[in-house]
């Protein structure tokens, strides 16, 4: 993840959007994930769906796809109950940062003081 001084920015001015946040999840040159995440997660925000259904309504290339849908996953931005259930956008993704971002203020203000 790599977040600019720029994307910074559009936050704090509610400028933010689902094409910035997919280019701070999958920065540099990785163009064709950044692609491919952007239209999963289109579709996901209407409804829940496999991705081998997303890639033939988008004719997407299935390797990044997969792939795309497993980082997102593992990031926990993406979930699904089962193996073979429709994967969605989680709940828990912006509980997790807070807890992130609460122990990394804690942690290393901390230091800072020892």
């Amino acid at each position: 993840m790599e977040v600019t001084t720029y994307q910074s920015e559009k936050i704090n001015l509610n400028d933010f959007d689902l094409e910035d946040f997919v280019s701070v999840v999958f920065p540099g040159a990785q163009k064709q994930m950044r692609k491919v995440s952007l239209v999963i997660l289109k579709e996901l925000s209407i409804e829940p769906k496999t991705i081998s259904e997303i890639v033939d309504k988008n004719k997407l290339p299935r390797g990044t796809a997969y792939d795309a849908a497993n980082k997102m996953q593992r990031l926990g931005i993406l979930n699904r109950e089962g193996k073979y259930a429709p994967i969605r956008i989680s709940s828990k993704f912006p509980l997790s940062l807070e807890r992130l971002a609460l122990w990394y203020r804690n942690h290393f203000s901390a230091k800072k003081r020892g």
